[in-house]
């Protein structure tokens, strides 16, 4: 009998896991495979992000100021699609009723560490109320795996959590204890769905990490999760490009798309060329509320658009940069780059190249500690219904804010009927070489800091990513 047909046999006998999915030791110590590890390494630049681990697609700009010297073209990936175990010969349906959880876990094991699953285009359901509400669950013992969905050509991998979830829920779940990693996770091509309206009222992140490694995402899109589409705890880096978040949290708890809130290590984290919209509450959420300075996020190429902010940041946050990145807001978009609670120190946050256009408060609204450099960032159309605290917070509001040494920026169109200030700096440090404005009550105050020139005239034009070239791509 061959090694397929004796797996397919096990399965059918029940021989593996039984169908609530749960692993046994002996289980555990399958070694089908043997782990793969790459070594990538970081490059620093003046005024740029670090990231050791950063993954080229092969079509970055060639400019940008972070090497991504040894990651797998798309066409390796494409190479590589007929390996690995298809959940179908582990008793998958593929029906949109069954509960494929327990395949897609006996799967894992035959592939663990180092090798590929498979899962074919169409609808796939978890249940994971008898998994403590964690579908597809991975620990160390699953060291490099990638799951990996069907190719545009065939259709999409949904993966659909079924309703009545009543406690934190999950549809893939990467959890280890502190010092023990599952190297690097590779989720690609998967379409990952909440179904957030019909679970019960605790949170429901889409991809959860309590773990240490890396989490790789390629052209995925995360939908309707009741609080997070990724939630990064524990100390994973990383690395999501080509994915898109949408309709993620809720307006009354503040969901968010993305949120890098590792807590035992330093992390780095690259989200590039996403498109994240329509979330209850912040497409990126940096940090928590302990002063550790954990995190390190790249925000590169990426349209951020009608969530209720496109950045949000708190004290664990290290260094943010965001870069050729359009920040758009609409009816539901208060403040686009925002802090909370606003007691604390941000440490540091770049914007270079980026376009904030829309919000009801200031575009950047950081009355706290904080170091600040802005270059070359376009401002419009902000303050427009800033009834709560009075419309005259600016185009931007600080406090104790440091501009370091900013280069242009320009500010149009601020309050309802360009009726507000351009800036309300208060204590603040450092300076801008340069403020091009229209449409404004006037300048405003920047106490503390050297404003060099103000010019009127037309807004500027950031080298942003057009919205063609945001997403899961069409092939890949």
């Amino acid at each position: 009998m061959s090694e397929d047909a004796d797996r397919r046999a096990e399965a059918e006998n029940g021989r593996e896991a039984g169908e609530d999915g749960e692993e046994t030791a002996e289980e555990e110590t399958i070694t089908r495979r043997e782990s793969i590890v790459a070594a990538v390494a970081g490059v620093v630049g003046t005024g740029t992000l670090a990231l050791s681990y950063l993954f080229s697609d092969g079509d970055d700009d060639p400019e940008s100021e972070v090497p991504t010297p040894m990651s797998p073209t798309p066409t390796e990936v494409d190479e590589q699609a007929p390996e690995g175990e298809d959940i179908r010969d582990y008793g998958a349906k593929i029906d949109g009723k069954t509960n494929d959880a327990p395949a897609i876990m006996r799967a894992l094991r035959a592939a663990s560490p180092g090798g590929v699953v498979n899962l074919p285009a169409g609808n796939i359901l978890l249940d994971g109320r008898n998994t403590d509400s964690k579908a597809i669950r991975l620990n160390a013992s699953n060291k490099n795996v990638t799951l990996r969905g069907a190719g545009p050509e065939s259709g999409k991998t949904r993966l659909v959590l079924a309703p009545g979830h009543n406690g934190v829920h999950s549809a893939v779940y990467i959890g280890t204890d502190p010092g023990n990693s599952v190297g690097t996770v590779r989720l690609e091509r998967l379409t990952i769905v909440g179904n957030k309206r019909n679970q019960g009222p605790n949170p429901g992140l889409g991809v959860r990490t309590e773990a240490e490694g890396t989490l790789v995402m390629r052209d995925c899109h995360v939908t309707s999760w009741l609080n997070a589409g990724v939630k990064l705890s524990g100390g994973m880096d990383a690395d999501i490009q080509y994915c898109e978040f949408s309709n993620n949290g809720l307006r009354s708890n503040g969901g968010h798309d993305v949120s890098p809130n590792q807590d035992r290590r330093q992390t780095e984290t690259v989200i590039r060329r996403c498109h994240c919209h329509n979330s209850g509450g912040a497409s990126v959420d940096v940090g928590q509320t302990e002063d550790t300075q954990l995190q390190t996020v790249l925000i590169d190429e990426c349209i951020l658009e009608n969530s209720l902010a496109s950045l949000k940041l708190s004290t664990q946050n290290k260094l943010t940069t965001v870069r050729r990145t359009q920040m758009l807001g609409g009816d539901a978009t208060t403040i686009p780059v925002k802090v909370n609670p606003t007691d604390i120190s941000i440490d540091d946050l770049i914007l270079e190249d980026v376009l904030i256009d829309g919000g009801g408060w200031p575009a950047i609204d950081l009355p706290c500690p904080g170091r600040l450099r802005l270059d070359n960032v376009a401002i419009m159309n902000v303050d427009q219904n800033n009834k709560q605290r009075g419309q005259d917070r600016g185009g931007i509001f600080t406090r104790d804010i440091d501009f370091r040494d900013s280069g242009r920026i320009s500010i149009h169109n601020v309050g309802q009927n360009n009726e507000s200030i351009a800036l309300n700096i208060e204590d603040g440090a450092g300076s801008i070489a340069e403020i091009v404005y229209g449409n404004v009550a006037g300048m405003g105050k920047s106490q503390g800091v050297n404003v060099q020139k103000t010019t009127r005239g037309e807004p500027l034009q950031p080298n942003v990513v057009a919205r063609g070239n945001v997403g899961p791509r069409p092939s890949s």
